[in-house]
């Protein structure tokens, strides 16, 4: 009977794959070294005299070099292995000198020759022995430069179900590390693998950040064989190792839930890797100059962008370059550079106003500078040179107007390259035209996009929990009351019907007191009964800042009504921008910026009692928590800014004391955004045209019309700001007449100026529109009746709207979902799931209505002859998951509404059957899943793509009852695998592997299997 074990069915195998990709094989037990070195001596001194022209001058010089090595790795049991092993990197990079006896002068050192790869010796040995005897381990797998062991690989058998990569990688971490430090003090990354999944890490990294390597232009390999097959032949080449080392290392101080900040070692992910490359071979094209960076959110962007300044800044044939970061708020460029920084990253600049941004550009300084996008305003050209690279994080943000093109001004030779996790393509705004190009891959040099995100595990999914707050408003009382006061105030028709529209806007139902609190209460109750027990935290998205302090101030008091007598409430803390005109009873929440930096520690702080942040569109960009497991929002959004805010949730983390990983991000949604949340996930089109507008004909015009308009000034010196120059301006103007004549021609500049705006050709007018428009706001009669109206009656009419509010509540929409389409009740009709009492289809009708009616009349079924038929207990768990759908879309939902309407279909058709010819009647009816998924293919494959839908519908289903069992879906791995498996199906058949077909293709198994 053939025997399989770890070392045939993985050790061998990937063995194989790096003699293949150009490692030598020598086996551990013949490898030239003291089983107590960490390194192969002999090799690292050959190395040594074969790169360094000095040791091969003398080679007994290798000698001075060998000695700090060793020193050096036995002070990793000192010093710690994560410290030294940063020490260590700078010997690997070439970094260190040395004054050789004999000479005056120090000279680099170089270990490895990176320049050269070929010159290097690559060795791959298996079975590799270290420590004394009485204290020894054995690696399995480990990959030798220059007799520098820097890749150690562990292997667990691919057949044994109680093992897997997680085994091998707590060998590494929690035994051999700490065991035997020295041995990895040289250490590029490790990785572990059990034939079906290959992770990897950098020294002292925790288990649960240890990545996987992939390829982004290819297609996700589900878990087996051969995705590790394909890992190892793109990670593990002596080139890859190389250039991690050389390229794609960092160490940061970071803190750890609480307590001091840690040294932490960053390794790149595959697409940081990707995006560098594509950034560095853009940078020295002749004649590209610009590249576009889409990565999602949450997936390391800014790691990204400090891998590629620091290898631009590196480049030699870039000579000596300027790399400029931007940002668009001074927030995002603290936390680059506080990055950057802790990375330990040289040449940085961050130049502190406008003037010294000039200064540092106009005087040609090199090396990384951080700013802000509008320090450049009205700057001009600062600097011609080529060898300027600018990266712009977030570029979907401010680059489209007048600031981007005065970034694009100052440096009219430099390459420009965007980094953005939300592309923005509709009429006004198109990033991929302002970044991208055409010749590129969707007009993007590199893209990582969620789905693949969470396939590797990098980013978790996000599910959406809807909430209906409702609220019963008395119409006629309310009527009657403002009436009254109208006539009590004395007002006008005109002035009544200004105080009712300003009284019932969107915002007077978001800030009525009643619902604040029900909404508040929920929160609560909500997160204490199901994030808290988990160890994350919340972050809480209201309407304005006016609400912030409304909803800080009401979660404060019921969190301290919920404490404990003598025991401290939890905490909610208030980020927003306040300025010194704003409300005085808002200065006590003004932060400084390291006031602000030590709340958001504090709510990134496992343990600590601040477990809510409120906010309303602050950290919408730029902000990471871990922690952060639930988003309540409350505030209307739509698009980029909806999908920007929901994935601060998108993060991965584990319970440092229960080691509970989170399994998704939550959004519990207070608005009913509904549908609005699939079309902010969804990729935009770089193709979509921008609004077709004749700008050259459109300025013209204007400057045409802009002369006539200044004509009527002619000898007035535009340039002196006084009264006198006012008062002659208006004497130009002697009469109503004149006036409306000047409005009307004031009204056609301003109108071509906000169509065409921003252009380079209007800005050398800004000064005369800027003194045209003060002259016609001069002229207009100020209104101040109507605000001093609302500032007289404002709050006496919203306590009236307020008082005749009432009846609040707060429910799942699971439960309460309000279905008022007419078309929909009508085929809720049809297949006899409704019955027409002659008003259903004119009065809204909620889910748990429809629900509620299957159930009763399937249960008279269950209770029947026939009642243990699979055909009703299918049925049965179909209308469970829809009643405790998680994922549903909220109000009116297209999917939900799809889903209920199949269920009732399916289910009528059972009726039929069993009432004709009972079991048997039962038996010949078709798999529901099957129609369904034939559905979905049929309305969702792309047109003109041959294939045989109902073959790919039955591998579909075939995965789907494999992978399936109950809560499939909350676990990590069974989700990727699913994903991953109906990738692979897609593919088979020529079908895309990502978008509208895969998305709704998931949606359908991880709700119906």
């Amino acid at each position: 009977m053939a025997v399989f074990n770890e070392s045939n069915t993985v050790q061998a195998p990937v063995l194989d794959l790096l003699v293949a990709a150009g490692w030598k094989y020598i086996p551990g037990n013949q490898l030239d070294r003291h089983e107590e070195d960490p390194f192969m001596e002999s090799e690292l001194r050959a190395a040594l005299s074969r790169i360094n022209p000095a040791i091969a001058e003398e080679p007994a010089r290798a000698e001075e070099i060998l000695g700090p090595l060793r020193i050096l790795a036995l002070s990793a049991r000192e010093d710690g292995l994560v410290l030294t092993n940063q020490r260590f990197l700078e010997w690997l990079r070439g970094q260190k000198t040395h004054q050789f006896q004999g000479r005056d002068w120090f000279e680099p050192v170089s270990l490895i020759d990176f320049q050269n790869p070929g010159s290097n010796t690559l060795v791959v040995s298996d079975e590799v022995t270290m420590g004394p005897p009485g204290h020894r381990c054995r690696f399995d797998l480990v990959l030798w430069v220059n007799g520098l062991p820097l890749v150690v690989i562990e292997t667990k058998s691919r057949t044994n179900t109680n093992v897997s990569w997680i085994n091998g990688a707590k060998d590494i971490h929690t035994v051999y590390e700490p065991g035997w430090p020295e041995f990895f003090v040289a250490n590029a990354f490790s990785v572990a693998t059990d034939g079906k999944d290959l992770h990897y890490g950098g020294v002292g990294t925790d288990i649960d950040h240890w990545g996987v390597w992939g390829c982004t232009t290819e297609d996700v390999i589900p878990t087996g064989w051969p995705r590790v097959k394909r890992s190892v032949q793109l990670l593990l080449t002596p080139a890859n190792v190389l250039s991690v080392i050389n390229d794609y290392t960092a160490f940061e101080l970071k803190g750890r839930h609480s307590g001091a900040p840690t040294l932490h070692k960053i390794v790149p992910r595959y697409p940081q890797v990707e995006a560098v490359e594509a950034i560095h071979a853009r940078a020295l094209h002749g004649t590209k100059r610009q590249g576009l960076i889409h990565h999602t959110q949450g997936s390391g962007k800014t790691i990204a962008m400090l891998f590629a300044a620091v290898k631009l800044v590196s480049e030699p044939r870039l000579a000596n370059p300027s790399v400029i970061l931007i940002a668009d708020r001074v927030q995002l460029v603290s936390q680059m550079y506080r990055q950057f920084k802790r990375a330990n990253m040289p040449s940085l600049q961050t130049p502190d106003s406008a003037a010294d941004l000039r200064h540092v550009l106009r005087t040609d300084q090199r090396g990384i500078i951080f700013t802000t996008v509008h320090k450049f305003k009205g700057a001009g050209v600062l600097n011609e040179r080529e060898n300027i690279i600018v990266l712009v994080d977030e570029a979907h943000r401010t680059q489209e107007g007048q600031l981007g093109q005065h970034l694009r001004k100052a440096f009219p030779n430099a390459k420009f390259f965007g980094f953005t996790g939300t592309p923005i393509a509709n009429d006004d705004y198109n990033t991929y035209d302002l970044f991208g190009d055409p010749d590129d891959p969707n007009h993007a040099m590199n893209t990582y996009d969620s789905d693949r995100s969470i396939a590797d595990g990098t980013t978790v999914p996000m599910h959406v929990a809807p909430r209906l707050v409702d609220f019963h408003i008395r119409r006629e009382e309310l009527d009657q009351a403002f009436a009254e006061m109208m006539i009590e105030e004395g007002l006008s028709e005109e002035e009544q019907e200004y105080v009712a529209a300003k009284a019932i806007s969107t915002r007077t139902f978001f800030a009525n007191p009643e619902r604040i609190h029900k909404v508040c209460a929920d929160i609560l109750e909500h997160f204490y009964s199901t994030i808290d027990p988990l160890g994350m935290k919340a972050q809480i998205v209201v309407f304005d800042r006016g609400l912030c302090v409304a909803y800080h101030q009401e979660l404060t008091r019921q969190l301290a009504a919920r404490a404990a007598v003598g025991v401290e409430p939890d905490a909610a803390g208030l980020v927003m921008s306040i300025a010194s005109k704003d409300d005085p009873d808002w200065q006590q929440y003004k932060l400084t910026d390291a006031d602000e930096e030590k709340l958001l520690n504090r709510f990134r702080n496992y343990g600590d009692s601040l477990k809510f942040l409120v906010v309303t569109s602050k950290l919408g960009t730029g902000f990471d928590a871990p922690i952060e497991g639930v988003m309540y929002l409350d505030k209307p959004m739509k698009m980029h800014t909806l999908y920007q805010t929901i994935t601060r949730t998108n993060r991965n983390w584990k319970n440092p004391v229960t080691g509970q990983e989170k399994l998704h991000g939550l959004i519990v949604d207070y608005v009913g955004l509904g549908e609005g949340f699939a079309r902010a996930m969804k990729p935009s089109d770089p193709e979509a045209a921008r609004k077709e507008l004749d700008v050259d004909t459109l300025i013209d015009q204007f400057e045409a019309e802009l002369a006539t308009a200044l004509d009527r000034f002619v000898g007035i010196d535009r340039k002196v700001g006084s009264n006198a120059t006012l008062e002659a301006a208006h004497e130009r103007i002697p009469n109503d007449d004149a006036a409306e004549r000047f409005k009307a021609q004031y009204g056609m500049v301003h109108g071509i100026w906000e169509s065409a705006w921003p252009h380079d050709r209007l800005e050398r007018h800004m000064d005369d529109y800027k003194w045209l428009s003060k002259i016609y706001a001069s002229v207009i009669p100020t209104d101040t009746s109507r605000s001093l109206l609302w500032h007289r009656i404002g709050a006496k009419t919203l306590e009236l709207v307020h008082g005749h509010i009432g009846d609040v509540t707060v429910t799942t929409v699971g439960v309460n979902l309000v279905i008022a389409d007419e078309g929909t009740i009508q085929q809720l009709i049809d297949s006899g799931v409704l019955l027409d009492d002659g008003e259903t289809g004119t009065r809204s009708i909620s889910a748990s209505e429809v629900v509620d009616n299957i159930a009763k009349r399937l249960q008279r079924r269950l209770d029947g002859p026939n009642g243990n038929h699979a055909r009703y207990n299918s049925l049965a768990d179909r209308l469970e998951r829809l009643r405790e759908m998680i994922f549903t879309k909220a109000e009116g939902s297209a999917s939900l509404l799809q889903t209920m309407l199949g269920v009732a279909v399916d289910f009528k058709a059972a009726e039929k059957a069993d009432d004709a010819s009972g079991v048997e009647g039962l038996d010949l009816l078709p798999d529901p899943n099957i129609g369904a998924l034939t559905q979905i293919f049929n309305e969702y494959k792309p047109k003109g793509v041959p294939v045989m839908v109902e073959r790919v519908v039955i591998d579909i289903d075939k995965i789907a009852k494999k992978a399936s069992y109950d809560g499939w879906v909350l676990k990590k791995k069974a989700d990727r695998e699913v994903r991953g498996s109906i990738m692979v199906a897609l593919k088979k058949y020529g079908l895309p592997i990502s978008g509208e077909l895969f998305d709704h293709a998931y949606s359908y198994v991880a709700a119906n299997y």
